[in-house]
């Protein structure tokens, strides 16, 4: 059980290595708009580049979205990855613009 943690915490690190942008942890409601459709979700971690988030609807990978985190973050993004009822999105501004509309959350990322 401890080498599988080990090899978790391993892979967990690689990946980070290769992200463009760090990543903050948050549970925060957030909304998806799909076309006129909203959707009630959960964001789960954020950053400069892109937001993970949970909704209950399946949404297929190269879909054009607005999501919305509280009354702070509005931005248009694309799903890059779905599994398991969690979506990866990919924003489509610019990071400086993403960190404007993060206001204190983006206090940290790069």
């Amino acid at each position: 059980m401890k080498e599988k943690k080990i090899a978790s915490i391993g892979v967990r690190s690689v990946l980070n290595s290769m992200r463009k942008h760090n990543r903050r942890t948050v549970i925060q409601s957030a909304n998806l708009r799909i076309g006129s459709f909203d959707f009630d979700c959960t964001a789960y971690d954020v950053s400069l580049g892109g937001i993970r988030l949970k909704v209950d609807v399946p949404i297929e990978q190269g879909t054009n979205v607005l999501v919305q985190l509280k009354d702070k973050l509005k931005q248009t993004a694309k799903v890059i990855w779905s599994a398991d009822g969690f979506l990866g999105l990919c924003f489509l501004e610019n990071p400086e613009s993403v960190r404007a509309g993060l206001g204190s959350l983006a206090n940290g990322l790069s």
